[in-house]
């Protein structure tokens, strides 16, 4: 209940992380840039581009072509061929149409958890109630 309260929280705490990153994309200070790799993925698989749309590149130091993570083909990459939905608004959009399939689920994996501990106690009681069970060496 508590994340559902806070998930304007949350999701701008993403899309400012995503903003960031964005702005880290062409640090070459670092040889091994983790924004550009995760920027880089994530428009890939989920084939978006920016934060919310194509254009937000523009903003980060690419005027005339966003990364070649943001098109099909890679070799031709313009604003115009890239993938026009921006990356926060696909993850959103994921998440909101598949809430209850991700809450059943978690609920599912606690409804699990809550019988393992429940069959555990009660093998425990079974246990130490049998009359022919050896109690612990006590001094």
């Amino acid at each position: 209940k508590q994340w559902y309260q806070r998930r304007v929280a949350i999701t701008a705490g993403i899309k400012d992380q995503f903003s960031d990153c964005m702005g880290k994309y062409d640090n070459t200070t670092t040889p091994n840039n983790v924004c550009k790799d995760a920027i880089d993925s994530v428009q890939s698989v989920l084939h978006c581009c920016g934060v919310n749309k194509t254009t937000d590149w523009k903003d980060y130091n690419h005027p005339l072509a966003p990364p070649e993570s943001c098109c099909e083909d890679q070799t031709k990459c313009n604003y115009s061929t890239a993938y026009q939905d921006g990356c926060f608004t696909v993850i959103n959009t994921f998440v909101n149409h598949n809430a209850k399939y991700i809450g059943f689920g978690v609920l599912g994996v606690a409804l699990v958890e809550l019988l393992g501990m429940s069959l555990a106690c009660y093998l425990r009681t079974y246990i130490m109630k049998r009359d022919d069970y050896e109690q612990p060496y006590t001094v």
